[in-house]
């Protein structure tokens, strides 16, 4: 706890991402990577595969990341061996992210707000939405305490966008969350709030929080789907 709230303190971040929590939520997110390392790196590897099958079936001049985060699920170096141009774009880039684009001299970020708007790099070969879609409204939607359809909308207009792309698209998403208890499945809830994406090609389940990270007693994982279109 004290090594985040110094990261917290000491990172560079603009004030009004600070102030909604983006800031908080990396760092958190960070942390508890550290401590689920082992559950989380099968869902990991999962999505590195799905993101370079995708590479495989397009043209190679860009690649478009969206939600690139801490890159904990992103192929980096493998990417900007495959294509011309890395583009990884996220609300916010850590310093590590910072460091690790640094290496390669075809890495480029982009600093975005990907809850609405218009979708940079659209005209990438591969545009991925990487574990992205259920979290887009997720800091919005607690600092404007909107409704289940405020999330609904704005993730629907993140496929919108997608569907759009006259390249390649790559979008893995967790589509259902579970809790256990044990073996015992006691809770089901939909992020999506609905929305139906249709036949995955890919399918996996992501331990995001085994006991006791959340609960001392309950496990909680994730339903993830991949479709490249």
């Amino acid at each position: 706890m004290l090594a985040e709230w110094f990261s917290y303190l000491t990172t560079r971040c603009p004030k009004h991402l600070r102030e909604m929590g983006y800031l908080r939520e990396i760092i958190a997110t960070r942390s508890r990577y550290g401590r689920c390392k082992k559950a989380w790196e099968p869902h990991l590897q999962e999505t590195r595969t799905t993101i370079l099958a995708a590479a495989g079936v397009t043209s190679h001049k860009k690649v478009a990341v969206l939600g690139s985060g801490l890159l904990y699920d992103v192929p980096l170096a493998e990417l900007a061996g495959i294509f011309e141009e890395v583009v990884l774009i996220d609300i916010f880039h850590m310093p590590a992210v910072r460091r690790a684009a640094a290496k390669f001299r075809n890495v480029r970020l982009i600093a975005h707000d990907l809850t609405g708007g218009d979708l940079p790099e659209s005209d990438a070969d591969l545009v991925v939405s990487v574990n992205l879609l259920t979290q887009l409204p997720f800091i919005p939607r607690r600092v404007a305490g909107e409704s289940e359809d405020f999330s609904r909308a704005i993730m629907a207009h993140h496929l919108e966008q997608l569907a759009s792309v006259r390249g390649t698209t790559c979008l893995v998403t967790e589509v259902e969350h579970l809790v256990y208890a044990g073996d015992q499945l006691i809770e089901r809830t939909d992020p999506l709030y609905g929305i139906s994406l249709g036949e995955p090609d890919r399918e996996w389940f992501w331990d995001i929080a085994p006991h006791p990270e959340l609960h001392r007693q309950y496990d909680t994982r994730y339903r993830v789907i991949a479709k490249i279109s």
